[in-house]
């Protein structure tokens, strides 16, 4: 799998799917990336926590991390294009059947200026759905559903 971030497409309006994964606990990256690939052909953004928000130890320097010491991944949000919706619930109900304690996605609208700077749009509403429900989801513009 790549390791696409933000999107650089300039100057366009639209819609496209909005993914965002809370797992269980925080995972190490490379399995993060593995429980993601239940969703395939996304760009996928990894959230972590600061090692420290500061930036300061207690003495007042920088401290300087080395990689096993970096927190674990404790969720992931993945955008791109809405191709295949009965694809997606399946890769839904295997990440609710694995690693994920909830997920939110919907269709949401964006905005990106000539910069490439994205604007996403408010949901209009949100809908929330018990885990098992992944069938129920339907990807209307706007509007989020949370599968806990």
């Amino acid at each position: 799998m790549t390791t696409p971030t933000s999107r650089t497409d300039k100057g366009t309006r639209g819609f496209e799917l909005d993914l965002h994964v809370t797992f269980t606990r925080p995972l190490p990256e490379a399995q993060a990336r593995a429980a993601l690939l239940a969703l395939p052909g996304f760009t996928v953004d990894l959230y972590r926590p600061h090692p420290n928000p500061t930036g300061q130890t207690s003495t007042g320097q920088t401290p300087t991390q080395t990689p096993e010491e970096v927190p674990g991944v404790p969720s992931a949000r993945l955008t791109g294009p809405l191709t295949d919706p009965d694809a997606i619930r399946a890769g839904l109900a295997a990440l609710l059947g694995g690693d994920a304690r909830y997920v939110e996605v919907g269709l949401r609208g964006f905005l990106r200026s000539a910069q490439g700077q994205t604007e996403w749009m408010p949901w209009r509403r949100n809908v929330v759905l018990p885990r098992a429900d992944v069938a129920r989801v339907t990807f209307e513009e706007s509007i989020r559903f949370v599968l806990e």
